[in-house]
């Protein structure tokens, strides 16, 4: 009798009931994609941030108390002429026009602004009195000014676009914004170029694109559920938005990776003559079993990334250790289910060109990396020795 919390139980259960199981796995990924349409704007920041109270939080909160009170969150616009100069009247009719529109803002949105207009100051004009520059303060704390600098960005954005102007601004939530935007920029582009090119790369290892198709579909899966979870998580604890682009990144690696394990496992099993029940069990007590203990080992080294105080790298271990933790559960059960359903339907779609021989039913030995593995057990301090001294070379 198998035990319930084996890794080939967990295969044979999910291949016995596989309609049922993928429908559950259909429910977590619906729900995923709600939380992301739901949480996702508000809850990745930039904004950099001690857990506990180490002695740099405690020197910046007595700084607030007792000498500046709490920081102010700053933007600059940059008004710019290639011909006039902030003594031309029809200057001093673009900026001041700006300028009205900024407060028309109110002070829910921008604390204050300022315009050389107002002040005359002429520290807040070039030497070439082409460019000036209009300081301000957003309304609230750094949470708040994230939320509101996109009032003031759309009117830059119109003044710039009208072409008397060059206007361009700068400031701490427009970098939060825009680290952010690139980061899902990043994540997007990431997940178009590489999922293409891992799926070739899979169709030309298994031959099929059946067999191709799954482990990338482990992987997105994996990373849209992850990503969920995350954002789920993010309501109660901020997250850093370095957790978007770890997600994908990882979850592509390890979904990808673990998947690969099985599949290539259930075709050599089935090549062996097993049923198909059986090859699932059987890759279940074995290839799964590596996956299993290889996410753990990922989950418990990225524990350590999570000690640091920090709200970078408390993001970082959450975001590797949640997609690592979801591709393998979906490698013990999702993967399986899938595989029940296709039975040997994984190798249709052969690819042209490419003529992969299945393996024996026979026997499987005598590959190119069969010879390697007993090449290295029968010198292993020679190949040891080797091994290190080219990873210590690399390093």
């Amino acid at each position: 009798m198998l035990n319930w919390t084996s890794t080939e139980f967990l295969a044979r259960a999910s291949a016995s009931h596989p309609k049922r199981t993928i429908l559950v796995w259909l429910v977590v990924l619906i729900a995923a994609f709600g939380a992301v349409g739901t949480f996702v704007e508000g809850t990745m920041t930039t904004e950099f941030f001690f857990f506990g109270n180490p002695e740099s939080k405690r020197a910046n909160t007595l700084l607030e108390e007792r000498l500046r009170g709490p920081a102010d969150v700053n933007e600059v616009i940059i008004v710019r002429s290639a011909e006039l100069t902030v003594d031309n009247v029809a200057y001093e009719e673009g900026v001041t026009g700006l300028y009205d529109e900024i407060v028309r803002l109110g002070e829910s949105v921008v604390a204050s602004v300022n315009s050389y207009y107002v002040t005359r100051d002429e520290a807040m004009v070039s030497p070439d009195r082409r460019t000036t520059i209009l300081p301000i303060v957003m309304a609230g704390g750094f949470k708040e000014a994230e939320s509101n600098i996109e009032s003031v960005l759309d009117i830059v954005d119109d003044v710039d676009s009208a072409g008397n102007f060059e206007v361009f601004i700068t400031g701490e939530s427009t970098f939060s914004k825009d680290f952010v935007d690139g980061n899902q920029e990043d994540a997007e582009r990431g997940e178009a170029f590489g999922v293409p090119i891992a799926l070739i790369i899979l169709a030309v290892l298994f031959g099929a694109l059946a067999a191709a198709i799954l482990p990338v579909v482990l992987a997105v899966t994996s990373i849209i559920v992850a990503f969920g979870a995350v954002l789920l998580i993010g309501q109660v604890i901020q997250v850093q938005s370095f957790a978007q682009n770890l997600v994908t990144i990882i979850g592509l690696a390890v979904g990808i990776d673990y998947s690969l394990f099985i599949v290539s496992r259930f075709r050599e099993e089935r090549a062996r003559g097993l049923e198909k029940l059986d090859a699932i069990s059987k890759t279940g007590s074995t290839a799964s079993r590596a996956v299993l203990f290889s996410g753990m080992t990922v989950v418990f080294a990225v524990v350590g990334v999570m000690i640091v105080p920090d709200r970078v790298f408390f993001s970082v271990g959450l975001g590797m250790m949640t997609v690592v933790t979801v591709a393998v559960i979906a490698s013990l059960t999702l993967l399986p289910a899938i595989l029940s359903l296709m039975g040997d339907g994984v190798e249709r779609f052969r690819v042209p060109l490419i003529r992969r021989r299945r393996p024996s039913s026979v026997d499987l030995r005598g590959g190119f990396w069969d010879r390697v593995t007993h090449a290295v057990m029968r010198r292993p301090i020679i190949s040891l020795v080797l091994a290190s001294g080219l990873l210590i070379a690399a390093a």
